[in-house]
Formats: structure tokens, C-alpha cells, sequence
């Protein structure tokens, strides 16, 4: 219903403090088709071989970058949501977050699964850039509705939680050495 444009989609999310922390939850919801993208990376995707590292080792490391890059933005819009003017609307804008990531990393594995059949090509890296620009507009409507400010709010809220994703996978990279991105 968020994504939607409908803002009573709130009243049906758990925005109490135990529905806070249950929303992280989502993680674990989101956590197969977030392997489904690893799986995709290394067997279609990597522009050869990875660094002398164990499949363990380079899995473990999409783990925490993408672990780190779902929990870092959160921190960091906790930190400065009272200097945005949202300090109040922080829990929603978490529980929000939270869940629309879940539904948006299942979202995108029939792309994941186009990537297996069909392999990277101009097609398919059209469509991958459709489906981001489609997330990216989705989660700024999420973010908007949930802190009920204006869009540019919103905008730039969506894009401190971007850089601080990107900056979360490059910490990850730089600790263990194993590129995650080509």
C-alpha cells in the first residue's frame, strides 16, 4: 500500500517499539533472494576468477556487505533524524524500511533469475537499470509516506541511505579484499 502512494498502509505495520525490533526481522525474510544475488554475482557476473579465497570466505563477505549496507543507513538516519526534522517519524521510517527492503530484494530476483538464464547483455542491463530506478522511486514514496515530509526530505533521506550502503560494501571490500561489485 506504501509503495502505492497510500499512506494508510502505516496503520497496518506494528510501529510499537516491539514491532521496531521485529522488523528487523526482514532480514531474514530477505535473505534468500539477497543469496540469490551473491549466487548470480559469482557465477554470472564476475569478471574472473576471484582472489585466492574460499567460497566460504567470498559468500561470508556478500554476507556482511550486504549486512552492514541494510544496518549502516539505519544508523546513520537514527543519528541525524532529529537534525532532519524526523526524530519523531524514526521509527516508522525503520519498520518502513525495514520491510519495504525485504519485499524490494524479493522483488528483484527475477532479475537475479533473468541474469542465470540469459547472462549479462544490453537487455538485461537495461532492465537492471529499470529495476533500480523503480526501487529507488519506490523507497523515496516509503520514505516519504512514513515521515510524512516533504519529497525532498524523502530524496535526500533515500540518497544518505544509498551512500552510506555503497560506503558499508567498500569497508567490506577494503577488510577482506574480495571485490563484490565490477
Amino acid at each position: 500500500m506504501l509503495m502505492g502512494g497510500k499512506a494508510e498502509g502505516l496503520k497496518r505495520l506494528d510501529l510499537s517499539a516491539d514491532g521496531f525490533w521485529q522488523s528487523f526481522s526482514a532480514i531474514l525474510v530477505a535473505a534468500p533472494a539477497v543469496a540469490l544475488s551473491w549466487l548470480e554475482f559469482e557465477l554470472v557476473e564476475r569478471p574472473g576468477p576471484a582472489i585466492e579465497a574460499s567460497a566460504f570466505s567470498i559468500y561470508a563477505t556478500h554476507a556482511m556487505a550486504d549486512l552492514l549496507g541494510w544496518l549502516l543507513p539505519i544508523l546513520v538516519l537514527m543519528t541525524f533524524a532529529r537534525r532532519l526534522g524526523i526524530g519523531r517519524k524514526i521509527v516508522p521510517l525503520v519498520v518502513v524500511s525495514n520491510w519495504g527492503g525485504a519485499f524490494l530484494a524479493w522483488a528483484f530476483s527475477p532479475y537475479w533469475l533473468l541474469l542465470f538464464a540469459f547472462g549479462p547483455g544490453p537487455e538485461t542491463g537495461a532492465l537492471g537499470v529499470l529495476v533500480t530506478i523503480a526501487s529507488l522511486v519506490l523507497t523515496v514514496r516509503l520514505v516519504h509516506l512514513a515521515t510524512g515530509r516533504d519529497m525532498t526530505l524523502a530524496i535526500g533521506t533515500c540518497i544518505l541511505m544509498v551512500l552510506s550502503s555503497l560506503v558499508a560494501y567498500g569497508a567490506v571490500m577494503d577488510l577482506t579484499g574480495i571485490a563484490l561489485l565490477r
